[in-house]
C-alpha cells in the first residue's frame, strides 16, 4: 500500500516508549554533521516524535565494548559474556586489528548525544555486549553458536546483532539460529566486504529463518551498491541496504577514540538501531514483522524492484515508522471478544504473512471515510476529540490521526472542470423503433477525447465518467419508460412535458439541488422509471434505482420513488414521494465501518414546479426534504442515531433562443442537500498512558454543519454550426460543502466543442 502519512504523521505518532534524560539527539550538532549516512535513513522525524529504541535491548555479538568510552556510558545492558576469553567481561580489547569493532557498532546504534563525537541512531535503547571475536577479529562456529544461544536466552533481547563474516555455518551454528528465532528475536548481519554476487556465511543461511534474519549491504552515495559490499544473489528478499562508507565511530583505544571505517558491518547497525526504534514504538510486533516493514518500506535504489544486488533497496526509517496497509480505527475488545476470538484464533495459526496480525491496539474496524460533504464535515468538525483520534495500521501499530485527512467527499458539489468531465463523453442516440404513434430510443455516452478548451480550471480533479446509457420508449397517448445504467433518468426532475423545455435547459446546472439529491446518491446503478404524462393534465409515475458495487465505495442502496403532478400549457407542479434503503451507507457516504450506520431509511419529498414568462424565459424552482432513521452498526464509532433531517432548494431562470437561435441560459441560486437537524453519539478511541491500553471517550455530536452553502450558477451555451458548440459556466459557492471555514469558491470555464467524424 502506499504510505497515506508523511513526516507530519509521524510527528504525531504515539510513542510508547519513554526518552531518557540528556539522550535527545540534536541535529543541529556537530555528531550529526560527522554522521552523514543519518540523513540518508530518515531517521530525523522519528526522533521528533520521541521514538528512541527506550526498552528494547540489542546483543552485539562481535569484539566486545568499551563501557568506559564517553558515547557508550549508560548505555550498556547488565550481563553480556566474553565467550572468547570464557569470563563475564566482554570488554573490547584496546589493542585490535579492528581498533574496536564492537565499540563502533554499539556506539552506532546507543551512542550518547553529548555534544562529542557521534550520537547512536537509537539512544535509548541498551547494548548487551557479547564477546565472539578476538584480538585479531577472527570467530569459529562454536563461539558464533555459544554467543547467539547466550543471547537468545535473555529474555531482554529482541535483536541479535551478529558483526562476523567469512565462517561457513555449521548445523549447530544453523540450530543456533532457528532457535534464536523460534524464542521471537531478530538476527541481523552483514553481507561481506569482497564485493561478490552473494553474501558470505553466516548471513548467507538466512533465508531458512522464516522472515526473521536481515541481511545488510552498504550502498553508495550514488544510490547503489558499495563496490566492496557483497550483493543480494540468492537472498533478495532478506537484503536491505545502509550506508556503510566511511563512518565515523567510537573506539576502543581511549574514552574519547573515534576513528573512520569502511563497510558492510557498519551498515549493520543502522538497521539493528531501526528496528529498535520500530520496536520501542510498537512492543508487541513479531520479529518477522519487524524485518517485513522495515523491507516493505525500504528506498527502492539499483535496479527497479527487488533486484540480486541492492535487494529490497535502502533503509527508510521514516517510512518504516510511518502507517503501512489499511488504516483502522480500535473498537472495544470486550463488547466484541466473542466476535474476534475466533477470528484471532485464525490469525495465532496462520504465520505464513509476516504482514498480517495485530501487535498493539487490538481490534480495529476499517477507516476509509467517504461521505457527503456537508454530513461527513459536520461530523468531524462538531466532534474535536476526532482531530485526534487513535488509529491502528496493519500491524495493530497504534497513532494519532486527524480524520478529516481521510475524507474524501463522493459529491464534492459543482465546478467548471465538471461541466467539461460532462461534455468529454461522446453521446450517441438511435431509434430502435419509430412509428407514428410509438419511439424507442437509446442513449449512450463514452469517454470523448475531442474536446478543446479555452479555459481551464486546473484545480479540480475528477476522474472519467463510467460509460451509462438509457432506453426510452414514448408513446403519444402520454406513456413513457425508460431504463438506464450509471445515469441517473431526468424523467421527474423539472416536469414531465415542460411545453418549453424547461427540463433540458434546466440540465445546465450542476448542483444537486436542481435534480433528486437523493436520487443521485444511486447514481452508479440501475435506473427504471415509467409514467402516465399527457401534455395537459395530471401526471403519475413510478422510478426506481438501485446500486450494489463493493468495488465502488461499497454502495449498497436503493431508491423508490411516486410521482405525481399537474401540467398546464405554461406551468407545471409536481411532488415526488421516495423511499432510500442504505446497506451500510449513511446518506450516500461509505466509511467502510468506522464512521457508518448498519443500515440507514430515508423518507424524502420533493416538490418541484415550474412557470413560462414569455416565449424564452421559465422560471423553475426544487425543494427537497429529508428524514433519516439509521441504525447502529456494533462496530462503528458512531452509535444512537437520532432523526436527521436534511433539506436542498434550487431557484433558477432558463431561458431559450435568448441571444440566438438555439441558444441555452441559465442562471440558478441554490442550497446543496445540507443535514439541518440530526446527532449521534461519537465513542473516540484514545491512548490511555495510564492503563496502557485503549481507551473510549463518548461524546454527543451534533450532525448539523457550521457553515450553509449557496451556489450561484450562470450558463450559456449557443451552436457554432452543425459540428461546434461553445459552452461556458462559472459557479460562485459561499462556505462550499457547508463549512464555515471555507469561505469562497468561484470558478469558470469556456469550451469550444467540436464533433469530429462522419456523424
Amino acid at each position: 500500500m502506499n504510505n497515506l502519512f508523511t513526516s507530519k504523521a509521524i510527528g504525531v505518532l504515539l510513542a510508547l516508549s519513554v526518552t531518557a534524560a540528556g539522550a535527545t539527539p540534536d541535529v543541529n550538532s556537530g555528531e550529526y554533521f560527522n554522521q552523514p549516512y543519518l540523513a540518508g535513513i530518515k531517521v530525523v522525524p522519528a526522533w521528533n516524535a520521541g521514538l528512541l529504541g527506550a526498552g528494547v535491548v540489542v546483543a552485539d555479538l562481535d569484539s566486545g565494548v568499551r563501557p568506559t568510552h564517553i558515547d557508550l556510558v549508560g548505555k550498556i545492558a547488565s550481563g553480556g559474556y566474553d565467550f572468547v576469553n570464557d569470563d563475564d567481561d566482554p570488554f573490547d580489547d584496546e589493542v585490535s586489528t579492528t581498533q574496536g569493532h564492537g565499540t563502533a557498532s554499539a556506539g552506532i546504534i546507543v551512542g550518547n548525544w553529548n555534544g562529542v563525537g557521534i550520537g547512536g541512531i537509537a539512544p535509548s535503547a541498551r547494548v548487551l555486549p557479547v564477546k565472539i571475536t578476538d584480538e585479531k577479529n577472527e570467530t569459529n562456529g562454536k563461539l558464533i553458536s555459544q554467543g547467539v544461544n547466550y543471547a537468545a536466552a535473555n529474555p531482554s533481547v529482541k535483536i541479535i546483532l551478529l558483526e562476523v563474516v567469512g565462517t561457513s555455518t555449521s548445523e549447530e551454528e544453523l540450530e543456533s539460529f532457528q532457535t534464536a528465532v523460534a524464542k521471537g528475536k531478530l538476527i541481523i548481519a552483514p553481507s561481506g566486504n569482497k564485493g561478490q554476487a552473494g553474501p558470505f556465511d553466516p548471513a548467507k543461511s538466512f533465508g531458512s529463518l522464516g522472515g526473521a534474519g536481515l541481511i545488510v549491504g552498504s550502498h553508495n552515495g550514488a544510490g547503489d551498491l558499495s563496490s566492496f559490499s557483497n550483493g543480494a544473489a540468492g537472498v533478495e528478499t532478506n537484503f536491505i541496504t545502509a550506508l556503510g562508507q566511511d563512518v565515523v565511530a567510537a573506539g576502543n583505544r581511549s574514552d574519547d577514540d573515534y576513528f573512520r571505517v569502511t563497510g558492510t558491518s557498519m551498515a549493520a547497525p543502522q538497521v539493528a538501531a531501526a528496528a529498535a526504534l520500530i520496536w520501542g514504538h510498537s512492543p508487541k510486533l513479531t520479529a518477522s514483522q519487524v524485518a517485513f516493514i522495515l523491507k516493505s518500506t525500504a528506498t527502492d535504489i539499483g535496479a527497479a524492484g527487488v533486484d540480486s544486488r541492492t535487494g529490497v533497496g535502502a533503509l527508510n526509517i521514516e517510512a518504516a515508522l510511518a502507517p503501512i496497509g489499511i488504516i483502522t480505527a480500535p473498537i472495544d475488545d470486550d463488547e466484541e471478544e466473542e466476535e474476534d476470538e475466533e477470528e484471532e484464533e485464525e490469525e495465532e495459526e496462520d504465520t505464513s504473512d509476516p504482514g498480517s496480525g495485530s501487535s498493539s491496539g487490538g481490534a480495529g474496524v476499517a477507516l476509509a471515510a467517504l461521505v457527503v460533504g456537508g454530513v461527513g464535515y459536520a461530523l468531524i468538525g462538531n466532534s474535536p476529540d476526532l482531530s485526534e483520534t487513535l488509529v491502528l495500521d496493519e500491524f495493530g501499530r497504534t497513532y494519532e490521526l486527524d480524520l478529516e485527512t481521510r475524507i474524501s467527499v463522493r459529491h464534492p458539489g459543482p465546478t467548471a472542470k465538471s461541466v467539461v468531465q460532462e461534455l468529454d463523453t461522446e453521446e450517441v442516440s438511435e431509434n430502435i423503433i419509430q412509428r407514428s404513434d410509438f419511439k424507442v430510443t437509446t442513449v449512450y455516452r463514452a469517454d470523448r477525447a475531442e474536446t478543446f478548451s479555452i479555459l481551464d480550471d486546473p484545480s479540480s480533479q475528477e476522474s472519467p465518467s463510467p460509460a451509462r446509457m438509457q432506453i426510452q420508449a414514448t408513446h403519444r397517448d402520454g406513456l413513457r419508460y425508460a431504463f438506464g445504467l450509471n445515469q441517473s433518468l431526468t424523467l421527474f426532475d423539472q416536469g414531465l412535458t415542460a411545453k418549453s423545455d424547461t427540463a433540458g435547459v434546466a440540465g445546465g446546472f450542476r448542483s444537486n439541488a436542481f435534480a433528486n439529491p437523493f436520487f443521485g446518491f444511486t447514481a452508479e446503478g440501475y435506473h427504471g422509471a415509467i409514467a402516465y404524462a399527457p401534455k395537459q393534465g395530471l401526471q403519475s409515475g413510478l422510478s426506481f434505482a438501485s446500486v450494489d458495487n463493493e468495488h465502488h465505495h461499497g454502495l449498497q442502496s436503493d431508491t423508490s420513488a411516486v410521482h405525481l403532478g399537474l401540467a398546464g400549457d405554461t406551468f407545471g407542479v409536481g411532488v415526488t414521494l421516495g423511499l432510500l434503503e442504505e446497506d451500510g451507507n449513511l446518506l450516500g457516504g461509505a466509511s467502510g465501518g468506522a464512521l457508518s450506520a448498519a443500515q440507514a431509511e430515508t423518507f424524502f419529498t420533493v416538490l418541484r414546479s415550474h412557470l413560462d414568462l414569455g416565449k424564452h424565459w421559465s422560471l423553475i424552482s426544487k425543494y427537497t426534504h429529508g428524514l433519516t432513521f439509521a441504525d447502529d452498526y456494533a462496530k462503528s464509532l458512531l452509535s444512537d442515531f437520532s432523526q436527521i433531517e436534511s433539506n436542498s432548494w434550487g431557484l433558477g431562470l432558463a431561458g431559450r433562443n435568448v441571444f440566438a437561435f438555439g441558444d441555452r441560459l441559465g442562471i440558478g441560486l441554490s442550497q446543496p442537500l445540507r443535514t439541518i437537524a440530526g446527532d449521534v453519539q461519537v465513542n473516540t478511541p484514545y491512548w490511555d498512558p495510564v492503563r496502557g491500553a485503549v481507551g473510549f471517550k463518548s461524546t454527543r455530536t451534533s450532525l448539523v454543519p457550521d457553515g450553509l452553502e449557496t451556489s450561484f450558477e450562470l450558463f450559456y451555451r449557443k451552436p457554432l454550426g452543425k459540428r461546434a458548440q461553445f459552452i461556458t459556466y462559472m459557479v460562485v459557492r459561499e462556505q462550499p460543502l457547508h463549512r464555515k471555514e471555507d469561505k469562497h469558491q468561484a470558478s469558470v470555464i469556456g469550451v469550444i466543442r467540436w464533433r469530429f467524424g462522419s456523424r
